[in-house]
């Protein structure tokens, strides 16, 4: 019986734990870091300040850890994307789209909503207050697209997608960029469909100059819902 009600008691803390940066994810993108406080994250929760301060001890630390998860689930995200063989360069395009929309549903309930939808993008704006450790996170995150977009660019050249002479730097430049300021883009049109006709403008015009056969390239419908 001790036994049986020490696990109970370690399940409960994990819980609490995963329960506390749940939270705390969701307001840091929709309030920002200023807008993040243990109270209103013990409200939610109904559980008292002293409780967050036993799991992370310091706001600093809770955010280093929300950010640091997140992170590492994003690029595994992309890296499932961009590293696909079974996927054109193309349809890769597609699919971040896909991806980011599903982001963008959770904290947007219409497609002209501009409300905060990654954690990456939010934090970025307020990287001079978050901790040595959890910038080098946001960081990372470029590194990891950056390296998952250069190997998907040269696998579409070797097998033949692309044209011999196909500016491989500039073309996976271009992805990279467009990619890790996804957030910021369509919080600035004002509406997820800007940054969706973003990525088809690129596939259609830049993109479809380098594709070999760019003809039998599927059409790729929108998106979002009606």
């Amino acid at each position: 019986m001790a036994k049986k009600a020490q696990v109970t008691a370690v399940a409960k803390k994990t819980s609490m734990y995963d329960n506390i940066k749940e939270v705390a994810k969701n307001r840091l993108i929709a309030y920002g870091y200023h807008g993040t406080t243990f109270g209103a994250i013990a409200e939610s929760l109904d559980i008292t300040t002293t409780n967050i301060h036993y799991h992370f001890g310091s706001k600093s630390k809770l955010v280093e850890e929300v950010v640091k998860d997140y992170v590492a689930n994003a690029s595994v995200q992309h890296q499932a994307i961009w590293l696909d063989e079974t996927t054109s360069l193309a349809e890769k395009v597609h699919n971040v789209v896909k991806y980011n929309y599903k982001l963008y549903k959770k904290f947007n309930r219409g497609k002209n909503s501009k409300n905060p939808w990654s954690l990456i993008g939010r934090m970025r704006l307020e990287s001079d207050v978050l901790s040595d450790e959890t910038n080098a996170s946001l960081r990372s995150f470029t590194q990891s697209i950056t390296e998952a977009i250069v190997l998907a660019v040269e696998r579409a050249r070797d097998n033949g997608q692309l044209k011999a002479d196909t500016p491989l730097e500039d073309l996976a430049f271009l992805l990279i960029n467009l990619v890790d300021s996804s957030s910021v883009f369509a919080q600035d049109a004002g509406n997820f469909e800007r940054l969706e006709q973003f990525f088809n403008a690129f596939s259609h015009v830049v993109l479809s100059v380098y594709t070999v056969e760019p003809a039998t390239e599927p059409p790729h419908k929108a998106v979002m819902e009606p």
